[in-house]
């Protein structure tokens, strides 16, 4: 049980990264599952996972990439890589592209590299290692680019995908949606899904009901009652992301104070400025 691993131990652990399998994140996972077996075909299939920052939407990506890890075994023969994951570099183009995807499989080459030698070298690669996904976290920065720079990149994400015959997933914020919507022929080929912020409902109480059995505290803390979780919501103003910082800011406090519980007085504006938390949409104000 946590409750016996040491104090520090504790607290390392109750701020690790934890995936919270919630409906609407699990059926889009599914969706990649559904993606990763498509048969191949010269247009396939590609997805478009839109969210507001900090509601998600990296954290469902690890999930499936972890599900979908190189086997570790030393001794099999033929190494394979099902999918490939890169957060989509900045002021991108083609040549930026085809080298971030390279960096992550430590082929590196010559700064000099034209794009069209990366592409033959990326190519043989992802098909040596059976490639049957790529994914490009925040997906938004391809608006950095000017207007040339973008369209090369998105035409040269989208040759990839035609020349391997795998789907492509892109996530990122609504911007990410503009950012494809930038030529029609390529918003197209992506399907997009949405990860919408939290609302009052029996959904977000569950989510917190799985919260709180992760949490390691010994005593129950209710935070699914209807109080406790219209603070919450209230506070985190929707996001996943807030919902997990806040928890796991009150968790802790109880867990140093030895009250082993997160309770209403501890959610009340007194407690959350003494733990240090503002709201994120006053974060950027002056605090005078």
């Amino acid at each position: 049980m946590k409750q016996n691993l040491p104090l520090e131990l504790r607290i390392r652990s109750l701020h690790e990264s934890t995936w919270i399998g919630y409906g609407r994140a699990i059926e889009i996972r599914n969706t990649l599952e559904q993606l990763l077996v498509h048969p191949a075909k010269h247009r396939m299939p590609n997805l478009a996972i839109i969210g507001e920052t900090n509601n998600g939407k990296t954290m469902l990506l690890k999930n499936f990439l972890r599900r979908h890890a190189p086997n570790p075994d030393p001794t099999i023969d033929i190494v394979s890589l099902p999918v490939l994951m890169i957060q989509t570099p900045p002021d991108p183009d083609e040549t930026r592209l085809y080298g971030a995807l390279l960096e992550r499989l430590q082929a590196y080459g010559s700064p000099r590299e034209p794009a069209d030698a990366k592409l033959r070298r990326l190519q043989k690669i992802l098909q040596d290692l059976q490639t049957k996904m790529i994914m490009l976290d925040e997906f938004q920065h391809a608006l950095a680019g000017t207007p040339i720079r973008q369209r090369k990149f998105l035409n040269g994400l989208k040759y990839l995908g035609n020349e391997l015959e795998i789907p492509i997933v892109v996530s990122g914020t609504p911007d990410g949606l503009n950012a494809l919507q930038t030529d029609q022929q390529i918003a197209n080929r992506f399907e997009p899904v949405f990860l919408p912020k939290w609302r009052k409902g029996e959904e977000f109480l569950r989510l917190l009901a799985s919260i709180e059995k992760v949490l390691g505290l010994a005593y129950p803390s209710g935070l699914a009652s209807d109080n406790m979780a219209a603070k919450i919501l209230d506070e985190s103003e929707g996001t996943i992301g807030e919902v997990m910082r806040l928890i796991r800011l009150l968790a802790e406090q109880a867990i140093r104070s030895g009250i082993e519980r997160i309770t209403f007085d501890a959610i009340r504006d007194s407690n959350l400025k003494k733990i240090g938390w503002r709201k994120p949409s006053t974060r950027t104000r002056y605090p005078g």
